[in-house]
């Protein structure tokens, strides 16, 4: 076994120290009320005992200090239990108490340092760059020239100000960096708004888009049948109206979020890579004939992954019934330890079929792009264009690891 020097013991020690000081402050932001309780406690207990226990050198004697002198020693320092709430009248009460203190001619101890304190949490917490309770401090710190009963009262003064000055300087640049760290926070939660209402529009763009083009491919389909058997048309029907109660649902569920006032909303859980069964088989009917293969181990995947996944899947058979129905499309997963990678692939329109449009290279509109951001999102990669032969294929690679 190794023994640890000196040399050895001194970084753990002042790692310890480190992670000590950090769970400390750490506390004192959690629970700010009773740390200020517990300081001024604590500046309580010291100021009081130091009227007896601290001399100070004087060319005139002191008054004895009694009850008289500890009851305005806590007068300078119980203000501070106020010092978030009200800094301003807490630095003009404390002030106002140590020059009566000082008036009566008692001990100086340390019962001053609760006035410094004071003026420190002024310059961080004030609500407003009026500067009344600092001039009436300073007012009250050129006072003690008047009532001075020694010699050295202007040196006094002058220690009283040039410390005000510091401690002013110090609480002042803290308060501007918590501001600037609250302007900071807002513009990251503006962001994340944004960032938010983007996908919601993303997720709305695939909802509707595909409803709308399995609803439109199955009624078209069946609007050009001579004789439609009454047994068919109710079969599509019944498609067309499942198509578009999911996607009503979906649709609801995305607008609550946006009118939602809270985090306590309930929200329906989000499509998923198992979900794609489901997909390709509720596009039966609408000329768009869809296989599936999966290969590889299924690994876990963060749920974000799994939502792009699916919308990838979503997005891709859409284009196909737009661009391309009646055909044939390959939708195809394989998994590996470390990512998941879809292939949609279509044969193109038949050669005696109607479509609704025609694709070029690197065409799809927002649908295409809105693909490539998923998989870019998650630190992935997609790719989009006609195949050498014919038809259209989309390809997208998502790490299982979640957002880079």
């Amino acid at each position: 076994m190794r023994t640890l020097t000196g040399t050895d013991a001194r970084p753990i020690a002042a790692g310890i120290r480190t992670s000590m000081t950090t769970r400390g402050l750490d506390w004192t932001r959690r629970h700010p009320a009773s740390t200020d309780r517990i300081l001024t406690a604590f500046l309580a207990i010291i100021s009081v005992a130091s009227i007896w226990f601290v001399p100070w050198p004087s060319s005139a004697p002191s008054r004895t200090p009694g009850v008289g002198a500890a009851a305005l020693a806590l007068a300078v320092v119980a203000p501070l239990l106020a010092r978030r709430r009200r800094p301003d009248l807490v630095l003009v009460a404390s002030g106002a108490a140590l020059l009566a203190y000082d008036a009566l001619n008692y001990p100086s101890g340390i019962v001053f340092a609760a006035t410094f304190w004071a003026v420190y949490s002024y310059g961080v917490h004030r609500r407003s760059d009026n500067q009344w309770p600092l001039a009436v401090w300073i007012a009250e710190i050129l006072a003690h020239l008047a009532i001075a009963r020694h010699g050295n009262a202007s040196q006094t003064v002058l220690i009283y100000l040039a410390a005000t000055a510091v401690v002013w300087i110090r609480g002042d640049a803290v308060r501007s960096g918590l501001i600037r760290a609250a302007r900071e926070k807002e513009a990251r939660a503006l962001q994340a708004v944004t960032d938010e209402r983007a996908r919601i529009a993303r997720e709305l763009h695939d909802v509707v888009a595909h409803a709308l083009g399995v609803i439109v491919m199955q009624a078209g389909g069946a609007g050009t049948v001579p004789d439609l058997a009454e047994a068919d048309a109710k079969k599509v029907l019944g498609n067309i109206e499942r198509t578009g109660r999911q996607a009503f649902a979906e649709m609801r569920r995305l607008v609550g979020v946006l009118r939602a006032d809270d985090h306590e909303v309930a929200l329906a859980p989000q499509p998923a890579i198992a979900q794609i069964p489901a997909l390709i088989a509720g596009l039966a009917g609408s000329g768009l004939e869809v296989s599936l293969e999966i290969s590889g181990e299924p690994q876990s995947a963060p749920p974000g992954v799994e939502l792009a996944a699916y919308r990838i899947v979503q997005e891709a058979l859409t284009n196909c019934l737009k661009h391309a129905a009646p055909t044939r499309a390959r939708v195809s997963l394989s998994w590996s330890a470390q990512a998941l990678s879809i292939a949609i692939a279509d044969d193109g329109p038949q050669a005696d079929g109607k479509t609704t449009g025609q694709r070029s290279p690197g065409s799809g509109g927002n649908g295409v792009a809105g693909m490539r951001e998923r998989a870019l999102l998650f630190g992935g990669d997609f790719d989009a264009g006609p195949r050498q032969s014919r038809g259209y294929r989309v390809a997208a690679r998502l790490p299982l690891g979640g957002p880079q």
